[in-house]
């Protein structure tokens, strides 16, 4: 892999965030206190603002019109999404600089989060008394070390497209436990305007639009091949199988 590919230029819409070894740090992932960012941890107030005021998880900035959901097989037949939304210029930079959404990794790290070691120990910011990161959300896709890297698509939606959900979770307070309910993402309110496939594991792909049975049929066939916990797809789809397929 060339490696102008994996340290693309970065776009306008990122110009503003932090550069740390050739790549643009993502505005809704945590900030260590040594200057790096966790990839794999959500900055739990950044994610919820992302996805209640539909701003971009890379650049913060709205999205605008449109809005990409940058997502796996198990979210398009769901329809329930995990990862915030994107603006559209921000989508083909992940596309290049991410090693998972890219697919040049064929699968996750199996190693602890570096919020989890002692890089995530202190706080970003020096005036919060946290006690250091704490996860929130167990369940979030980020935390999926050792599985298989599966393709990952673009489903473009407008901003109201969508209805934000949450679970209950403890969290901690000035040395106070409390359940607190937290965004852990949204469901789609209607089908995307249109999917695009955007790598494959292992392997390049052109970006291309997929039909809504070329959308069924692609990512039910790489969860099965993978081999991990089959998704129900959203009855949404319901409505375009007899004409797609």
């Amino acid at each position: 892999m060339d490696a102008t590919e994996t340290r693309p230029p970065i776009p306008a819409s990122l110009a503003h965030r932090p550069v740390r070894g050739g790549l643009a740090q993502p505005w809704a992932n945590v900030e260590l206190a040594d200057g790096g960012t966790d990839f794999r941890s959500p900055h739990t107030a950044r994610y919820e603002e992302a996805w209640r005021r539909c701003w971009c998880q890379s650049c913060g900035n709205p999205t605008g019109p449109r809005v990409v959901l940058v997502c796996g097989p198990r979210q398009v037949l769901t329809l329930r999404f995990d990862e915030p939304p994107v603006c559209p210029p921000c989508a083909s930079y992940v596309r290049q600089a991410c090693p998972f959404v890219s697919g040049r990794s064929v699968a996750y790290p199996d190693r602890q989060r570096l919020t989890e070691g002692h890089r995530g120990e202190k706080c970003f910011d020096p005036s919060c008394d946290c006690g250091g990161w704490q996860a929130t959300d167990p369940e979030h896709s980020a935390n999926m070390g050792g599985q298989p890297n599966l393709p990952w698509y673009a489903a473009w939606i407008s901003p109201r497209d969508y209805m934000v959900t949450g679970h209950v979770a403890k969290v901690r307070h000035l040395g106070r436990e409390y359940d607190r309910t937290l965004v852990n993402g949204a469901m789609l309110r209607r089908l995307p305007l249109k999917v695009q496939l955007l790598s494959e594991p292992g392997r390049k792909v052109e970006r291309r639009t997929l039909s809504p049975g070329e959308v069924l049929e692609h990512a039910a066939a790489a969860i099965e091949a993978a081999g991990v916990k089959p998704a129900e797809r959203s009855p949404l789809w319901d409505g375009t199988t007899a004409a797609a397929l």
